[in-house]
């Protein structure tokens, strides 16, 4: 019968020779027993054998094809834009992934370029639509998708929804874009993109 026991970290002295055998999950040196990797030590009375079990990984979670993402509009080009994906569905990413958004789906309205849409550092939900070897494809076609967070192109200024438009209230410069029909409701943390 197996005993789990403290929870060890690499080179923690487990036992010696004289007790236990040495089993999966550690290394013997000079008749002491040390754990090979962080876990818990596991003791098996019967076999008088101590181990370590590993502790388990966390899931690395990857968009997919389908996936609502948040990300950051890194740099936008005439006829694309280049976004950082920083969370997918509810789970902040530790590392980003870079994301691709043609002019053609970004809006089921016309726009002539990616300005009309949107600006570097705007924070866009998007669904992921496709996936080659570099990059994904995003769309932000539907109502539920586009900006979720914009500051003014020219003062800084956090922008507000008016009817159909964003409005900076400190400098009134003109900020089209084509934004999710929740903005302005939307709580996402954006301080750690960096």
């Amino acid at each position: 019968m197996s005993q789990i026991k403290d929870f060890v970290a690499i080179g923690d002295l487990l036992g010696v020779v004289e007790e236990f055998i040495p089993g999966s999950g550690t290394y013997e040196a000079n008749g002491r027993i040390y754990a090979m990797f962080s876990g818990f030590k596991r003791i098996d009375r019967q076999r008088l054998e101590v181990s370590v079990q590993p502790v388990k990984k966390k899931e690395i979670i990857v968009p997919q094809v389908g996936d609502s993402v948040i990300a950051e509009v890194v740099f936008a080009r005439k006829q694309s834009a280049l976004l950082r994906i920083f969370k997918i569905r509810n789970h902040f990413l530790f590392d980003t992934y870079d994301g691709i958004l043609h002019v053609s789906n970004m809006s089921s309205n016309y726009l002539a370029n990616v300005d009309d849409g949107f600006k570097p550092t705007d924070i866009v939900r998007a669904k992921v639509m496709s996936k080659n070897e570099f990059e994904y494809e995003l769309t932000t076609k539907f109502p539920e998708y586009g900006v979720i967070y914009a500051e003014c192109s020219n003062c800084g200024t956090v922008l507000v929804r008016e009817g159909n438009d964003l409005k900076c209230n400190l400098c009134a410069y003109p900020n089209p874009r084509k934004f999710a029909k929740d903005y302005g409701h939307v709580r996402e943390r954006i301080e750690n993109l960096q």
